[in-house]
Protein backbone atom coordinates (compact mmCIF):
# COMPACT_ATOMS: atom_id res chain seq x y z
CA UNK A 1 0.00 0.00 0.00
CA UNK A 2 1.23 3.52 -1.11
CA UNK A 3 1.33 6.55 1.48
CA UNK A 4 -1.19 7.81 0.34
CA UNK A 5 -3.33 4.79 0.01
CA UNK A 6 -2.65 4.36 3.82
CA UNK A 7 -3.72 8.17 4.40
CA UNK A 8 -7.13 7.34 2.38
CA UNK A 9 -8.12 4.30 3.91
CA UNK A 10 -7.50 6.12 7.18
CA UNK A 11 -10.35 8.43 6.24
CA UNK A 12 -12.46 5.69 5.22
CA UNK A 13 -11.82 4.40 8.83
CA UNK A 14 -12.07 7.41 10.75
CA UNK A 15 -14.09 9.45 8.77
CA UNK A 16 -18.08 8.49 9.26
CA UNK A 17 -19.83 11.83 8.01
CA UNK A 18 -17.71 12.12 4.70
CA UNK A 19 -16.92 15.46 4.18
CA UNK A 20 -13.23 15.47 5.57
CA UNK A 21 -12.78 12.74 3.31
CA UNK A 22 -13.86 14.46 -0.05
CA UNK A 23 -11.51 17.07 1.11
CA UNK A 24 -8.69 14.91 1.31
CA UNK A 25 -9.11 13.60 -2.09
CA UNK A 26 -9.57 17.56 -3.89
CA UNK A 27 -6.39 18.33 -2.16
CA UNK A 28 -4.77 15.10 -2.97
CA UNK A 29 -5.76 15.59 -6.58
CA UNK A 30 -4.47 19.00 -6.67
CA UNK A 31 -1.03 18.14 -5.58
CA UNK A 32 -1.20 15.82 -8.32
CA UNK A 33 -1.98 18.21 -10.97
CA UNK A 34 0.08 20.70 -9.87
CA UNK A 35 2.90 19.12 -8.46
CA UNK A 36 2.70 20.05 -5.25
CA UNK A 37 0.70 22.69 -3.35
CA UNK A 38 -0.32 25.60 -5.55
CA UNK A 39 -2.90 27.80 -3.80
CA UNK A 40 -5.22 29.08 -6.65
CA UNK A 41 -5.56 25.85 -8.05
CA UNK A 42 -6.75 24.72 -4.85
CA UNK A 43 -9.60 27.45 -3.62
CA UNK A 44 -10.62 26.63 -7.51
CA UNK A 45 -11.34 22.95 -6.49
CA UNK A 46 -12.63 23.49 -3.33
CA UNK A 47 -15.15 26.63 -4.93
CA UNK A 48 -16.29 23.92 -7.33
CA UNK A 49 -17.11 21.24 -5.07
CA UNK A 50 -18.86 23.98 -2.25
CA UNK A 51 -20.90 25.33 -5.53
CA UNK A 52 -22.17 21.75 -7.01
CA UNK A 53 -22.38 18.75 -4.17
CA UNK A 54 -20.61 19.57 -1.02
CA UNK A 55 -21.55 18.45 2.01
CA UNK A 56 -20.53 18.36 5.63
CA UNK A 57 -18.21 21.38 4.94
CA UNK A 58 -18.37 22.27 8.49
CA UNK A 59 -19.63 26.34 9.11
CA UNK A 60 -16.36 27.80 8.48
CA UNK A 61 -15.46 26.74 5.38
CA UNK A 62 -19.24 27.22 4.07
CA UNK A 63 -18.98 30.82 4.97
CA UNK A 64 -16.33 31.74 3.48
CA UNK A 65 -16.92 29.99 0.13
CA UNK A 66 -20.14 31.87 0.18
CA UNK A 67 -18.72 35.12 0.62
CA UNK A 68 -16.55 33.75 -3.02
CA UNK A 69 -19.32 33.21 -4.41
CA UNK A 70 -20.33 37.05 -4.14
CA UNK A 71 -17.01 38.16 -5.39
CA UNK A 72 -15.19 38.36 -2.18
CA UNK A 73 -11.35 37.07 -2.62
CA UNK A 74 -10.69 34.08 -0.95
CA UNK A 75 -7.84 35.99 1.65
CA UNK A 76 -10.36 38.64 2.35
CA UNK A 77 -13.49 36.12 2.33
CA UNK A 78 -11.73 34.24 5.49
CA UNK A 79 -10.58 37.11 7.07
CA UNK A 80 -14.06 38.71 7.07
CA UNK A 81 -15.55 35.49 8.70
CA UNK A 82 -13.38 35.00 11.36
CA UNK A 83 -13.81 38.95 11.98
CA UNK A 84 -17.56 38.01 11.92
CA UNK A 85 -17.47 35.09 14.27
CA UNK A 86 -15.24 37.30 16.57
CA UNK A 87 -12.19 35.37 16.16
CA UNK A 88 -14.10 31.77 16.59
CA UNK A 89 -12.45 29.85 13.90
CA UNK A 90 -9.77 27.82 15.78
CA UNK A 91 -11.84 24.66 14.22
CA UNK A 92 -10.59 21.27 12.80
CA UNK A 93 -11.29 21.49 9.26
CA UNK A 94 -7.83 21.96 8.35
CA UNK A 95 -6.41 19.42 10.53
CA UNK A 96 -8.86 17.07 9.10
CA UNK A 97 -8.27 17.36 5.51
CA UNK A 98 -4.32 18.48 5.51
CA UNK A 99 -2.53 14.85 5.64
CA UNK A 100 -2.29 13.95 1.72
CA UNK A 101 0.16 16.47 1.95
CA UNK A 102 2.59 13.94 4.32
CA UNK A 103 2.19 11.21 1.56
CA UNK A 104 3.24 13.88 -1.02
CA UNK A 105 7.30 13.23 -0.80
CA UNK A 106 8.08 15.87 -3.70
CA UNK A 107 7.26 18.58 -0.48
CA UNK A 108 10.05 18.06 1.95
CA UNK A 109 9.42 18.25 5.30
CA UNK A 110 10.77 21.77 6.08
CA UNK A 111 7.73 22.83 3.90
CA UNK A 112 5.24 21.17 5.46
CA UNK A 113 4.28 23.49 8.03
CA UNK A 114 4.93 26.97 5.71
CA UNK A 115 2.09 25.11 3.72
CA UNK A 116 -0.26 23.82 6.06
CA UNK A 117 -0.82 27.23 7.76
CA UNK A 118 -1.41 28.56 3.67
CA UNK A 119 -3.77 26.12 3.52
CA UNK A 120 -5.76 26.26 6.42
CA UNK A 121 -6.12 29.64 6.39
CA UNK A 122 -8.21 28.96 3.25
CA UNK A 123 -11.14 28.83 5.39
CA UNK A 124 -10.19 28.77 8.70
CA UNK A 125 -8.11 32.36 9.53
CA UNK A 126 -7.31 31.70 13.10
CA UNK A 127 -3.32 30.80 13.41
CA UNK A 128 -4.10 27.82 15.37
CA UNK A 129 -6.28 25.96 13.08
CA UNK A 130 -2.90 26.58 10.98
CA UNK A 131 -0.58 25.42 13.49
CA UNK A 132 -2.50 22.19 14.74
CA UNK A 133 -3.02 21.13 10.87
CA UNK A 134 0.65 21.84 10.61
CA UNK A 135 1.40 19.23 13.63
CA UNK A 136 -0.80 16.77 11.83
CA UNK A 137 1.37 17.24 8.82
CA UNK A 138 4.45 16.69 10.86
CA UNK A 139 2.85 13.68 12.42
CA UNK A 140 2.10 11.75 9.51
CA UNK A 141 5.30 12.34 7.71
CA UNK A 142 7.17 11.05 10.25
CA UNK A 143 5.35 7.92 10.63
CA UNK A 144 5.71 7.74 6.96
CA UNK A 145 9.37 7.97 7.29
CA UNK A 146 9.21 5.23 9.55
CA UNK A 147 9.76 6.48 13.39
CA UNK A 148 7.12 5.02 15.45
CA UNK A 149 4.52 6.61 17.36
CA UNK A 150 6.37 7.97 20.38
CA UNK A 151 9.39 8.96 18.00
CA UNK A 152 6.99 11.01 16.28
CA UNK A 153 5.46 12.82 19.05
CA UNK A 154 8.95 13.51 20.42
CA UNK A 155 10.27 14.78 17.13
CA UNK A 156 7.17 17.74 16.63
CA UNK A 157 8.01 18.42 20.69
CA UNK A 158 11.47 19.21 19.54
CA UNK A 159 10.49 21.34 17.01
CA UNK A 160 10.85 25.13 18.29
CA UNK A 161 8.20 26.15 15.54
CA UNK A 162 5.40 24.11 16.39
CA UNK A 163 6.31 23.47 20.07
CA UNK A 164 4.04 26.15 21.92
CA UNK A 165 1.27 24.83 20.02
CA UNK A 166 2.01 20.77 20.95
CA UNK A 167 2.24 22.04 24.81
CA UNK A 168 -1.38 23.58 24.28
CA UNK A 169 -2.47 20.67 22.65
CA UNK A 170 -1.50 18.62 25.58
CA UNK A 171 -3.20 20.79 28.37
CA UNK A 172 -6.06 20.80 26.36
CA UNK A 173 -9.48 19.15 27.12
CA UNK A 174 -11.22 15.51 26.57
CA UNK A 175 -14.04 16.00 24.88
CA UNK A 176 -16.29 15.62 21.62
CA UNK A 177 -16.07 19.10 20.63
CA UNK A 178 -14.66 20.53 17.27
CA UNK A 179 -12.44 23.03 18.89
CA UNK A 180 -8.65 21.79 17.25
CA UNK A 181 -6.91 21.78 20.41
CA UNK A 182 -9.26 19.62 21.80
CA UNK A 183 -9.98 17.28 18.85
CA UNK A 184 -6.21 17.02 18.49
CA UNK A 185 -5.65 16.42 22.10
CA UNK A 186 -8.57 13.81 22.17
CA UNK A 187 -7.25 11.95 19.26
CA UNK A 188 -3.53 11.82 20.93
CA UNK A 189 -5.52 10.86 23.95
CA UNK A 190 -6.88 8.08 21.83
CA UNK A 191 -4.07 6.81 19.55
CA UNK A 192 -1.95 6.30 23.18
CA UNK A 193 -3.87 3.74 24.09
CA UNK A 194 -5.59 0.40 23.01
CA UNK A 195 -8.77 0.42 20.85
CA UNK A 196 -7.69 3.70 19.65
CA UNK A 197 -10.58 4.04 16.48
CA UNK A 198 -12.94 2.29 18.04
CA UNK A 199 -13.05 3.92 21.40
CA UNK A 200 -12.87 7.69 19.59
CA UNK A 201 -15.81 6.56 17.47
CA UNK A 202 -17.58 5.46 20.45
CA UNK A 203 -16.27 8.92 22.47
CA UNK A 204 -17.10 11.48 19.56
CA UNK A 205 -20.97 11.09 18.90
CA UNK A 206 -22.45 12.13 15.77
CA UNK A 207 -20.26 15.05 14.93
CA UNK A 208 -17.39 12.77 14.35
CA UNK A 209 -14.07 15.25 15.39
CA UNK A 210 -11.39 12.88 16.77
CA UNK A 211 -11.96 9.94 14.79
CA UNK A 212 -11.31 11.49 11.53
CA UNK A 213 -7.33 12.07 13.08
CA UNK A 214 -7.21 8.43 14.55
CA UNK A 215 -8.53 7.05 11.42
CA UNK A 216 -5.55 8.40 9.39
CA UNK A 217 -2.63 8.04 11.94
CA UNK A 218 -4.19 4.27 12.55
CA UNK A 219 -4.05 3.39 9.22
CA UNK A 220 -0.84 4.70 8.08
CA UNK A 221 0.73 3.14 11.80
CA UNK A 222 -0.85 -0.58 10.73
CA UNK A 223 -0.13 -0.18 6.96
CA UNK A 224 3.93 0.65 7.73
Amino acid sequence: MNNIDKILNGYVEGDKNGGPTELAKILHKSLLVSDGFQKSDLVNRYYHWWDTDAFDTGPTFAMVFQKVSRGVSIDNASKEVDKQLNGATAGCGPAHRIAPIAGYKNIPTDRLISIAREEAAITHYHPDAGNCSAIMALLCRYLIEGNSWNESKSIVNQNEDVKPTWIKINNAKLNNGGYVFDVMHSAIYFLDRANSLENSLTFAGPANYCPVIVGIIQSIIKNS
